[in-house]
């Protein structure tokens, strides 16, 4: 069917049903808020429940930070800047070596803050380092990513693996 045969049939359909009354029974069984809007009178909107559509979503994935708190400098790298030399990990608290492309090392524990997205080390076990980011997604659910850094092998250094909880 072309656009034109159904731009006949809808006119058609439309003048067949002014002629035999049947469009204004039609706009009298409307409900109460377009009767209203009908007369001239305007329905309150009411926004409970519903997100302001005008306002960026980025805004709200973004961590609000104070800008006084200082920044350790292990929460100046991208996870992917770091690599694990070595762990601790039959000692307590476990502890983890990790070093940066300049090859300074930092020592981390269980709770160490790293990384730019607020990531936390939750667990170090023999030859990796476990850390959690938590994250909120487009709809305001918090999620959380585990990045599991392991120590590179003998064939070369290998990245940061990423795990959706």
């Amino acid at each position: 069917m072309s656009l034109w045969a159904l731009l006949r049939f809808v006119v058609g359909v439309l003048l067949w049903m002014t002629a035999w009354g049947a469009l204004p029974k039609l706009f009298a069984e409307l409900p109460s808020d377009a009767a209203s809007v009908q007369n001239g009178e305007v329905p309150p909107y009411n926004p409970v429940g519903r997100r302001d559509p005008f306002r960026p979503f980025m805004l709200d994935l973004r961590r609000r930070e104070p800008e006084s708190v200082e920044l350790t400098p292990l929460q100046r790298y991208e996870l992917g800047q770091l690599t694990v030399v070595g762990t601790m990990w039959e000692m307590s608290p476990p502890r983890a070596v990790v070093e940066d492309s300049a090859g300074m090392g930092f020592i981390v524990t269980l709770g160490t803050p790293m990384g730019r997205n607020g990531g936390v080390v939750t667990a170090i076990e023999p030859r990796r380092v476990i850390v959690e980011e938590k994250t909120v997604d487009f709809y305001g659910n918090e999620q959380v990513n585990r990045i599991v850094m392991e120590t590179p092998s003998e064939e070369g250094p290998s990245q940061p693996g990423r795990e959706k909880r």
